[in-house]
């Protein structure tokens, strides 16, 4: 009499009966003869028991499964508050924000630049980005100086609002000007020749140190998404590679804001006049198929879509409330237009 003896793996309120009977058909085909089980062997065919064993068992290959059936492991979840960014605090984190400028002319509203940028703790430009900085802060200075008054000592002692320089310039520097290497002459550069990535991208391996340090969790960069398609979809890619648990990117542009969404169930508070003048918002699945995408508080709403190029993709979407919410089993961009202007090309003035 040869016993059969049925391991697993412990499953609460799993019927194993198939589970068992596939081993106990494997254990037949290879012993080459009829194997004589005892009575307290016997299958229950409802109750998947066995007798003399109390205990219900199944293979591991079921435990993810399981896991899955029964939402054991709920998903992550994240509050976006972009308000903060625009138009309120212009600051985020309890620690501040990291501010970075690229090559791009900068487009944002001059009055949310510079208080983003007197609020950060930590300013870098990257390369070409320098010359965009200079050409805003000089800008800047001419539409702040004190204007001509009738008597000569109403400007005695008139300060002009100037733009602080950046505590740091990053890049391979085939782009800076000379002009704009003796204008922040006082700026430290950090020289980053590897050309296996985008000076963007090597910028954080400048910054992260410095932001461990502070525990600096959120990054705004100056960037602009019009121009060389080339440009974005490597700022896009930084995105996937620098967004984590502990760092939060955003690519502010002259009319939209844009972030990585991680997997999990997102909660973004939309600033009431977007919604009013119902600006546009967008889901884009860059890189990979989202194969389960449910939203609530936009005007046309998924509910456990895929989302894929080639398949839908929610561009031109916009709100029916001020909470939107996002649950996504991938990463998804979420773009949205950060101002109540219509799109339209910016001015550096004020």
């Amino acid at each position: 009499m040869i016993f059969v003896r049925l391991n697993g793996t412990r499953c609460r309120n799993m019927a194993a009966t198939a589970a068992i009977k596939n081993a106990i058909f494997k254990l037949l085909r290879s012993a080459g003869a009829a194997l004589s089980l005892p009575d307290e062997w016997r299958i229950l065919k409802q109750s998947g028991n066995i007798s003399g064993h109390p205990r219900n068992f199944c293979t591991k290959t079921t435990i993810g499964f399981r896991q899955q059936m029964d939402h054991t492991v709920p998903p992550k979840e994240y509050k976006w508050v972009p308000n903060n960014l625009i138009s309120e605090n212009f600051t985020l984190g309890a620690n501040g924000h990291v501010c970075i400028v690229l090559n791009r002319q900068v487009q944002v509203p001059a009055h949310v630049v510079k208080r983003l940028w007197k609020n950060a703790t930590l300013r870098c430009a990257v390369d070409g980005g320098s010359n965009h900085w200079r050409d805003f802060v000089i800008a800047q200075a001419a539409s702040t100086e004190p204007k001509q008054t009738k008597s000569k000592n109403d400007n005695e002692g008139a300060s002009v609002e100037l733009v602080d320089p950046p505590d740091l310039i990053t890049g391979d520097f085939d782009s800076i000007t000379e002009e704009t290497v003796e204008f922040f002459k006082s700026t430290p550069k950090i020289n980053t020749p590897d050309q296996d990535a985008t000076d963007f991208t090597k910028a954080f391996t400048v910054l992260q140190p410095v932001m461990v340090q502070r525990k600096l969790h959120d990054v705004v960069v100056f960037h602009d998404c019009s121009g060389r398609l080339d440009q974005i979809m490597g700022n896009l890619n930084t995105l996937y590679k620098m967004q984590k648990e502990t760092c939060n990117v955003y690519l502010l542009s002259g009319n939209s804001i844009t972030w990585l969404l991680r997997p999990g169930k997102h909660t973004i508070q939309i600033p009431l006049d977007l919604v009013t003048n119902q600006r546009w918002c967008a889901l884009m699945p860059v890189g990979s198929t989202a194969h389960n995408v449910t939203t609530t508080g936009l005007k046309w709403n998924l509910y456990h879509a895929q989302l894929d190029f080639g398949g839908v993709v929610s561009t031109s979407n916009t709100y029916s409330t001020e909470f939107v919410q996002v649950q996504t089993d991938s990463n998804l961009i979420w773009s949205m237009g950060a101002y109540e202007f219509e799109d339209k090309p910016r001015s550096t003035h004020s």
